[in-house]
């Protein structure tokens, strides 16, 4: 997965923000004065100060090539293709200072360095300052010949780097002058950890400022005087040069993993929010699924600037080696024999992931095409899981990792003859698996995928099949509730919902039975040659252990589920005039207690959308808000419209919405097994700003509650947090996981169960009006039960001065009274379906579901109870 312009490593944030400041020092510098032709052309293959190195004298064609390419490299390159051509000035490091100096000389007027290059130039000496602490300790390594050159360069830049902020510092804001970062760093401690760590950078697409490219208004600022170049064909572009010593391979590493390592200790809270009963399971496994796709983006960046790598080994070799070395170990020793690895930097290769990486490729080595490995249980031994983790020790944690990951392994090949070909969604480690083969490289992400589930494990323990419990509740619930309702409608039928619709319940339930019901990778297994000699494995071995996988299940016959369940009830109609009829007996005080489920939908769907633009408070409000719905014009209500019936908009009648906006970006990811998420700014937008509002800090886990926004109060469900220029990754990731998480309730709305009660109910309230109903408008005003919506509109017409709405309803009866008698009558059968309780049952299922102990309605609980 590729994400451009959304992901930024912490490395190329870094290159740009070299990029940046060398841009402005060389656009002000200009302006103040500095001539453009004393900005120096770059050397090959960098202007660092050289160590003394033997000779190296290139000759014949060689030195022909190089002294032609040095050449080239004098003028300052052109964008062939451009609206116009645009000198590009390489701005060598050793001319920071010179240009910073420059601009400080400048008087006429002085020049103020601006909020953001300060927090850039910060931003670029801290991630060397990190960087530091390994360049000090690496002169007895193997690679010290190079490394020694290298942390030459290193030392001259973070020194240029410090040299011209302390330059600039003068004309800096007085708020950045006493700030840490501000500070040279001979003034702080080199093993000092910064409060923020550099993160991968995600792009916000919204944002004024554009590091890689100042706006034109910002370098035209009117602070100096501009001094051009009259012979120019355009603006000049500028950047800094580009470094490709082992040093900066190194550092481009070093910020890979330590973006890594963010995003898997930011997965690693989630998790274990979840297995504290904060977030749910669909939140976090999406999130992590996603996080995967984040460091397949990571690599890929990496290896476009550095082409000699190819895979993980080759990514993490000089890393590994370098850290083992600054910590005083050798990487080649063993303390027995048949140990993989050196067990005493074990911290150090966990945290890149070598012990995973490891035994991957050793699976790797043994795949042959058509075949699957099979070993008997506990071949490699047995895991002891009432141990925590974090107590174990080294040689055990890995032993641990090898025997989950090894008997996992025919299991998961057998899902890649599945999933490719299933309905649900595979994730990305299923994904990679499918592509190992011998000789075949292993990808860091495949490794970080592989990671992801073992990690899910470490932090769940004993608690790991309960991802698998809940998608078999969850599939169970979708599965009773779509039968009751084919059962339901047996001979109930509507010519908005054909009885071949019906095929996609069927489809659904068929799904459910296949594929989480039944254990397909057992199935898959009996046909495998061989099988028949082991012993039956345990039903459902890997989905019990597999909680990402159970989470994208479930998101994706819930989102199914949903979205059949809205389109059947509005092609019903009952949920939307059922509430229409509550507001109304509700507003008119014919009610003594709330509908709380009804309050819940019209909250998620919001009044607006539910009412067509804002909740009725009068007799004529509810009339005119259901005629709105039923699809008749709005200017048929307008006060200077002609005498005569309303007449019905083209646009037909008014519909409930499909919600979850975070969780729909997922749909073809996960609900068609799309290659990606097609991520889009709109789709940005949509995460970043739908957020949770967390107030469970205070409260008492077993007091825990979901507030929802009602109709009565208009509480908000979620608010948006102030928006930043710029998000981390795992910022951005946890912005997701709670919009998400937010999205539970709405997504375990079972729409079929309402609309079940909300016809039952309409069935009853014809029942109890029918007598009045007669009297004022025949006997034809019901032909058939499935028009049982039309008794609402019946109700509200009889209590305004409408006689008549087109071919609609029939014309009321001459001399019949206008009445609300007939809507008090009706909020009887409410009163009674509400006093049994049938009213608040999917509000406390939801509850169930969502792991919390009630719903809050806010207001709406006090005003019941003052009634």
């Amino acid at each position: 997965m590729v994400l451009p312009n959304f992901l930024h490593s912490s490395y190329q944030t870094y290159k740009d923000d070299t990029d940046f400041i060398a841009k402005w020092l060389a656009v002000k510098a200009k302006q103040c004065g500095y001539p453009a032709d004393l900005l120096s052309p770059p050397d090959l293959p960098t202007s660092m100060p050289q160590p003394a190195r033997p000779s190296q004298r290139l000759k014949g064609a060689a030195r022909k090539k190089a002294k032609k390419a040095a050449q080239e490299t004098v003028a300052p390159s052109t964008v062939p293709g451009s609206s116009a051509d645009v000198p590009k000035y390489i701005i060598k490091v050793k001319d920071f200072t010179a240009l910073a100096e420059c601009v400080a000389r400048f008087t006429k007027p002085v020049v103020k360095v601006p909020v953001a290059l300060a927090k850039v130039l910060n931003r670029a000496i801290e991630l060397r300052q990190q960087h530091n602490a390994w360049s000090r300790g690496q002169g007895e390594s193997e690679l010290s010949v190079d490394i020694e050159h290298s942390n030459e360069s290193h030392a001259y830049f973070l020194g240029v780097l410090e040299r011209t902020r302390e330059i600039l510092k003068p004309l800096m804001p007085s708020e950045m002058i006493d700030d840490f970062l501000s500070k040279p760093y001979s003034s702080v401690s080199g093993q000092e950890k910064s409060d923020t760590p550099t993160n991968a950078q995600i792009s916000n697409m919204f944002d004024n400022l554009d590091i890689q490219e100042p706006s034109q208004t910002f370098l035209d600022a009117p602070d100096v005087e501009l001094v051009t170049d009259t012979g120019a064909v355009g603006e000049p572009d500028f950047e800094a040069e580009k470094l490709h010593s082992i040093e900066e391979q190194y550092m481009a590493t070093h910020c890979l993993f330590q973006d890594v390592k963010n995003i898997r200790s930011f997965l690693h809270q989630i998790w274990t929010s979840y297995k504290d009963g904060g977030l749910g399971l669909v939140a976090v496994s999406i999130s992590t699924n996603t996080a995967i796709d984040f460091v397949r983006s990571l690599e890929q960046d990496l290896l476009q600037q550095f082409p000699d790598k190819s895979d993980y080994e080759s990514i993490m070799h000089i890393f590994y080696v370098a850290q083992c070395v600054h910590r005083g170990h050798n990487p080649s020793t063993k303390q027995r024999s048949e140990d993989p690895f050196n067990f005493e930097v074990y911290d150090l290769a966990e945290e890149i992931m070598v012990p995973t990486y490891i035994v991957l490729e050793s699976l790797q080595r043994i795949i042959t095409p058509n075949t699957v490995p099979m070993y008997k249980p506990g071949y490699f031994g047995i895991r002891d899981t009432k141990i925590d983790w974090d107590r174990k020790s080294a040689r055990d944690k890995f032993h641990d990792d090898r025997l989950v990951l090894m008997e996992a392994f025919p299991d998961l090949m057998l899902m890649t003859m599945i999933t490719s070909k299933s309905p649900l969604a595979e994730d990305e480690l299923i994904r990679g698996i499918r592509q190992m083969a011998p000789g075949n490289p292993v990808p860091l992400w495949l490794v970080f995928a592989a990671q992801c589930f073992l990690d899910a494990q470490h932090v769940l323990g004993q608690d790991v099949a309960r991802g698998h419990t809940q998608l078999v509740h969850t599939a169970h619930a979708i599965s009773v509730s779509t039968k009751q309702n084919l059962d339901f409608h047996q001979s109930l039928r509507i010519e908005n919902w054909p009885k071949q619709n019906d095929f996609q319940f069927s489809e659904s339930l068929r799904v459910i039975d296949q594929w989480i019901r039944n254990d397909m990778v057992a199935d898959k297994l009996k046909a495998i040659k061989g099988a028949a000699t082991l012993p039956a494995p345990e039903p459902f071995r890997l989905l019990k252990q597999y909680p990402l996988l159970c989470g994208l299940f479930s998101f994706a016959i819930q989102t199914r589920a949903q979205e059949l369940g809205v389109d059947f009830a509005n092609a019903w109609g009952s949920i939307m005039y059922a509430g229409h009829l509550y507001n109304a007996t509700r507003q008119e005080k014919f009610l003594s207690n709330a509908w709380k489920d009804m309050e819940m939908l019209i909250a998620l769907q919001s009044t607006e959308q539910f009412f067509v633009g804002g909740t009725p408070t009068d007799l004529e409000g509810y009339h005119k808000r259901f005629l709105l719905s039923m699809g008749y014009s709005a200017t048929a209500f307008a006060s200077n419209r002609r005498q005569g019936a309303a007449r019905a908009s083209a646009r037909g009648p008014k519909v409930l919405s499909k919600l979850c906006p975070a969780g729909t970006l997922f749909k073809r990811r996960y609900l068609k097994n799309d290659h990606a998420v097609a991520w889009t700014p709109e789709s940005i937008k949509t995460i970043i700003e739908a957020k949770m509002v967390d107030d469970s800090d205070d409260e008492n886990l077993e007091k825990r509650s979901t507030k929802i926004k009602t109709a009565a109060s208009g509480s908000l469900i979620r608010k948006p947090k102030r928006n930043r220029k710029s998000v981390p990754a795992t910022d951005f990731l946890e912005d997701l996981a709670n919009a998400l998480h937010a999205e539970t309730l709405e997504l375990s709305v079972d729409y079929l169960r309402v609309h079940r009660f909300c016809w039952m109910l309409l069935r009853n309230v014809n029942k109890e009006c029918k007598p009045q109903l007669l009297e004022m408008y025949g006997a034809g005003y019901l032909e058939k039960e499935n028009q049982l919506p039309f008794v609402v509109g019946y109700i509200f017409m009889a209590a305004t001065q409408t006689s008549r709405v087109a071919n609609l309803l029939l014309p009321r009866r001459a001399g019949s009274q206008v009445s609300s008698r007939l809507l008090a009558t009706a909020a009887t059968q409410l009163e009674c379906m509400i006093e049994t309780g049938a009213g608040e049952i999917e509000s406390k299922i939801i509850a169930q579901l969502v792991g919390v102990m009630e719903i809050d309605f806010g207001e709406l609980d006090a005003m019941d109870a003052q009634n």
